[in-house]
């Protein structure tokens, strides 16, 4: 009986650990998660300033000023308000963003297959979302700025009332450092996930 209980006794200490391990990894994941959050609103403040650089300086509108529609300004002589440009942005990011939808260590329930196959289906799911997201939160920014009615060109497309950015994206070398590492750490978590759960079934096998 004494060596049961001894042998219960560390299948207890080990299932806490793993849990620890688990709970630290989660804990590293939500720091990425907000690390890519927070790069992707740099991405998308310097993008939005460069496409409005882009529309002013281009020639058609430098022969016709009359084709900008930034609340009918030249963006360069209104003296855009930079920080109230990186709220509204900052605000948008965190509405598409920042919710458990993305994000699978804010979910409590994991799938129990740990396979290779399993867990690359899982990172190229979330990059898929993630990069609709990101085109949608290009479509939202640039809303701020542009007239209702302007024109529609082959970078946009309307889904569900609201532009989405449709040409070549990619990444800035900060948010794709930030989801790889959130990927690393995704393998972990769901392997010691798995771990836990055949833990729990060999502590209670040994009750029986």
């Amino acid at each position: 009986m004494e060596t049961e209980a001894a042998i219960y006794d560390d299948s207890r200490k080990e299932l806490d650990s793993t849990q620890e391990k688990l709970e630290d990894t989660r804990e590293k994941m939500e720091l990425e998660a907000l690390a890519f959050i927070e790069a992707t609103k740099k991405f998308t403040f310097e993008w939005i300033k460069r496409e409005i650089e882009i529309s002013v300086n281009s020639p058609e509108n430098a022969a016709f000023p009359e084709n900008l529609r930034l609340h009918n300004k030249n963006p360069v002589e209104s003296n855009l308000d930079l920080k109230e440009l990186s709220l509204k942005i900052s605000g948008i990011v965190e509405t598409y963003l920042n919710h458990e939808d993305y994000w699978i260590h804010k979910n409590a329930l994991f799938q129990p297959d740990i396979s290779r196959d399993y867990i690359e289906y899982k990172k190229e799911k979330i990059l898929k979302e993630l990069t609709s997201s990101v085109r949608k939160i290009l479509g939202c920014a640039t809303e701020i700025f542009w007239e209702e009615g302007e024109p529609e060109n082959k970078a946009w497309v309307k889904e569900m009332g609201k532009r989405k950015y449709v040409c070549f994206l990619r990444f800035s070398d900060e948010m794709t450092a930030s989801l790889n590492h959130y990927f690393e750490l995704l393998e972990e978590l769901l392997i010691l996930n798995h771990k836990i759960k055949e833990e729990i079934l060999r502590i209670e096998r040994q009750k029986a």
